[in-house]
């Protein structure tokens, strides 16, 4: 091939590869606009914002955690459901105790013992992990239930000692300052530390990764982990911003992190192409596309469907320029 050719191919694929890294954030810009104008720009009035930056908060701690989960090649279906756990033990023990510091260290805990069974599952039984955790999400919901018993939502102004309570500007500070510190630990540990680089060999290839020296057991506890203190925050700051906890609480969390996964550009799959900021933009997109729908007036059930429509159309589109690329595993 002539120096002349080489030189001709090298921009398309720098081209390419930019486009692809600015396709996440022209998909929300694309996002805001569109349902701007359908809602005749009600979607960025001041009480929308306010609403949605919220639900970002809390998928944002949950979508970033779970970038080292899928970034490893493990399709955690247990999200929603592990969350929703957390959330109510965390809230009995803070209306038992009539304290939020003890309600933190039970979701805290119960989150982290719930990724240890994920992990040891993961890397112990030779099963598709994902079978797991489907069963693992009907299981959570099924002991929530039973803990609960006809009780279907948990008051924290039944402490049984005063609970503080917080204005929106309070809220928002500390929900704000809790994900720019995970966001920035995350960063850190995804791109400056041997995590980030083996979760995301152990994604593109586990038996290649393997025959490299990592640690496929070590490796898959450490991202659950980490998936589970995002998990931990995101329970936390709804349990204290709602102040009510019930058991339906994060049922749609584990499709939203999925489809937030993939609109922030980042396949589902995992490897090489993983990265923290799909968590974060993917996160906003997934809230912006939520709001505009509901403001829309449209059923639960049609926006399931949109949702669906959109997940699979960006899943397609983006599978065609990674597909290809992966080695078999």
């Amino acid at each position: 091939m002539s120096e002349a050719a080489v030189k001709t191919k090298k921009p398309s694929k720098v081209n390419a590869r930019l486009i692809g890294d600015l396709a996440p954030y022209l998909g929300l810009v694309l996002v805001v606009i569109v349902f701007g104008f359908l809602t005749n720009w009600n979607l960025v009035s001041g009480t929308n914002l306010q609403a949605m930056s919220s639900n970002v908060i809390t998928t944002a701690m949950c979508t970033i955690g779970a970038v080292f989960v899928f970034g490893a090649g493990y399709f955690d279906m247990a999200i929603g459901g592990s969350l929703c756990f957390a959330a109510v033990l965390g809230a009995m023990a803070t209306i038992s105790s009539g304290s939020l510091f003890i309600g933190a260290i039970a979701i805290l805990a119960v989150s982290l013992v719930l990724a240890c069974i994920k992990a040891t599952l993961a890397s112990f039984v030779n099963v598709p992990f994902f079978i797991f955790t489907i069963i693992l999400g009907s299981i959570f919901s099924a002991i929530v239930l039973v803990i609960m018993g006809n009780e279907t939502t948990l008051l924290l102004k039944n402490a049984a000692k005063p609970i503080p309570e917080f204005s929106f500007g309070q809220m928002s500070t500390i929900s704000i300052i809790c994900l720019v510190i995970f966001f920035i630990i995350c960063v850190i540990l995804f791109q400056f530390t041997p995590i980030g680089p083996k979760a995301k060999n152990m994604g593109g290839n586990v038996f290649a990764a393997k025959q490299s020296g990592i640690s496929k057991t070590k490796t898959t506890f450490t991202v659950f982990i980490i998936g589970a203190i995002g998990i931990a925050l995101a329970a936390f700051l709804l349990m204290i911003r709602t102040r009510t906890i019930g058991n339906t609480t994060g049922g749609s969390l584990g499709n939203d992190v999925m489809v937030a996964l993939v609109l922030g550009g980042m396949p589902l799959s995992g490897g090489p192409r993983s990265k923290i900021s799909a968590g974060l933009v993917g996160a906003v997109t997934i809230t912006v596309l939520n709001s505009g729908l509901t403001m829309m007036g449209l059923s639960t059930g049609e926006v399931q469907i949109i949702r669906g429509i959109v997940f699979i159309i960006v899943v397609l589109v983006s599978s065609l320029s990674y597909r290809g690329k992966l080695l078999p595993r």
